[in-house]
């Protein structure tokens, strides 16, 4: 029988293990492609516990060369494999804006993907959180950094993916951001908005904005060619940004749907086929130029009045002067009337799609058809709204049989 190697320190040696003359630890072994590779330490403590961690990579076929790449390295490798037909170029350029200014050159960036734990990411959110970023932007980096993570665990990179559910649990929504508006809300709203000489102009794209639920991308991109008035149908087949272009220049873009479920056919409801035929007598009225051409296309059914399509900010502008000049007369009728003011809240785009999403799933539309209709690619999206919808039915419901006792 074999003699037992032994260290200086008279203790067994187990195979593959060995002391160098400087008193240093090693460890020899082949890796999942079959190269002999060796590790060192100064004790043989650390080194057990370095071979532990080497032989359950093995066996669960981690690629260790691959584990040591940074963060940084596997976000631009999770970048290159996007199907750049379905990731616009807009979100890439977002998403390399912010990973360039918060992790790029960080000490999270630079560290090796098998060191990042759960606890480094949450530590991350809150950094980002403390530096006064929103709930908003804290998701986008949510977006960036699981994805890439289960990129590396499908590659056998790393063991399990840091990025959890309960990192954003702090995160999931901004405290002042209103969702939606009420029905009393809208309906005092469009009254407004009808009945001004000023803004006016405006009322068939908001009747349109909440009888379809489309995104500002999609609604300043119709064009009277996707319109088919007779069969009364909507094609939403692209959707047109405003972004900064290569050469820092701002110009009107046209991109594909944000995902292919944004790719859809809407059937008009009356209200949206009256809110058309009233923008084609506004155009006529103020005879608006039908050439403005944007990648091909044109005759865009939103327009200002020099024919060129209402840029998202331009949108979300307007909405705020409309906002600001009905609270001040909201406010001087009230002074004369003695009563409280009822004040509109200020929205955007985005609210409006909510709205439009809400009053769909109160009027009691399937599930399916309104995730169809807003052309959500995941169900649990227009199923947050379902339950936001019935829980605020259960306390109206409550409230009356109150009043009943």
């Amino acid at each position: 029988m074999a003699e037992k190697r032994k260290d200086n320190r008279g203790r067994n040696l187990f195979k593959g293990e060995g002391q160098r003359g400087d008193g240093r630890y090693y460890y020899q072994y082949k890796n999942g492609l079959n190269k002999p590779k060796v590790i060192y330490s100064w004790t043989l403590e650390e080194l057990r516990k370095r071979e532990k961690e080497i032989q359950k990579d093995l066996a669960d076929s981690i690629d260790e060369t691959a584990a040591k790449m940074s963060l940084n390295q596997l976000f631009e490798l999770y970048l290159s494999l996007k199907d750049k037909e379905n990731f616009l170029n807009s979100t890439r350029n977002d998403y390399l804006g912010l990973w360039n200014n918060h992790i790029r050159n960080t000490e999270l960036g630079n560290a090796q993907i098998k060191n990042i734990k759960t606890s480094h990411i949450k530590r991350f959110y809150k950094e980002l959180k403390d530096k006064g970023l929103s709930n908003s932007t804290i998701k986008k980096f949510n977006t960036m950094l699981g994805p890439s993570f289960e990129l590396a665990l499908d590659d056998d990179m790393i063991r399990k993916n840091p990025v959890k559910k309960e990192c954003m649990k702090k995160y999931k929504g901004d405290k002042n951001q209103r969702e939606a508006l009420t029905q009393d809300e809208q309906k005092r709203l469009l009254n407004f908005v009808e009945n001004n000489n000023i803004y006016k102009i405006y009322a068939p794209m908001l009747r349109y904005m909440l009888g379809t639920g489309c995104r500002i991308g999609e609604v300043i991109g119709i064009t009277w060619d996707d319109i088919d008035m007779k069969s009364r149908s909507i094609n939403i087949n692209h959707q047109l940004k405003y972004k900064k272009k290569e050469d820092g220049k701002t110009a009107f873009m046209i991109a594909a749907p944000k995902t292919d479920a944004g790719k859809r056919i809407i059937p008009m409801t009356t209200e949206v086929y009256n809110a058309l035929i009233m923008q084609k007598r506004y155009r006529l009225f103020l005879g608006t130029s039908r050439d403005f051409e944007v990648d091909g296309y044109k005759n865009f059914v939103f327009v200002t009045k020099n024919g060129r399509p209402i840029a998202p900010n331009g949108f979300n502008n307007a909405m705020k002067n409309i906002i600001n000049a009905y609270n001040k007369q909201e406010e001087k009728k009230a002074k004369e009337e003695k009563r409280k003011p009822v004040m509109l809240p200020h929205v955007s785009a985005h609210i409006f799609r909510h709205t439009a999403c809400t009053r769909m799933a109160e009027a009691g539309m399937e599930i399916k058809a309104l995730q169809y209709i807003m052309g959500h690619s995941n169900a649990a999206v227009t199923l947050d709204v379902y339950t936001h919808v019935h829980e605020q039915k259960i306390v109206e419901e409550m409230a009356k049989m109150e009043k009943a006792m």
